[in-house]
């Protein structure tokens, strides 16, 4: 068995990435600095890492997830702001493992569109596949979609409450 530990280090606070290794789902724990570590054990040689994030706007039902959390958070004042810039991830690395010490550690440049995302040294050879940031231009357009929806909800709370008032007096 080969030990693989792999970190990641200057993700801003509010990405978490999803990285998978040869298709597999791995969970990474944040330590008190802020990066991100993970530690697998595999058989083979070499592995693919593949490193993306995850938005809840991508997902198929959206629209159910955002109607949820607006009237759970109270018509939108409670609800954490989404992502202005909606930059995704996109990395896939494959690594050469050694017998012994295989520390794979990925430094994230800052979030720019159309940038090279990280900068892999890992103590063993590799080949980048795909490494780059770019605009996720399906989550961009349901994010404008969905500040119209809440724009336009509470126009119609305000008039409501207008009518209800000039009813009172």
């Amino acid at each position: 068995m080969k030990n693989v530990k792999i970190k990641m280090v200057g993700l801003p606070n509010k990405v978490v990435p999803n990285v998978f290794v040869d298709g597999e789902f791995i969970n990474c724990k944040k330590n008190n600095f802020g990066s991100y570590e993970a530690e697998i054990q595999t058989e083979k040689d070499d592995i693919e890492i593949t490193i993306s994030r995850y938005f809840e706007l991508k997902s198929k039902l959206w629209w159910l997830y955002a109607l949820i959390s607006f009237i759970v958070s109270i018509f939108g004042i409670l609800e954490p702001p989404y992502d202005k810039k909606c930059i995704s991830i996109n990395c896939l690395f494959k690594v050469k493992l050694n017998d012994d010490n295989n520390q794979i550690t990925i430094q994230f440049n800052t979030l720019k569109p159309n940038g090279k995302a990280a900068i892999l040294t890992p103590n063993n050879q590799f080949e980048e596949i795909k490494n780059e940031y770019f605009v996720d231009k399906t989550v961009k357009v349901r994010k404008i979609i969905l500040l119209v929806i809440k724009l336009l909800v509470w126009i119609g709370i305000a008039i409501l409450v207008g009518y209800f008032i000039s009813k009172l007096f």
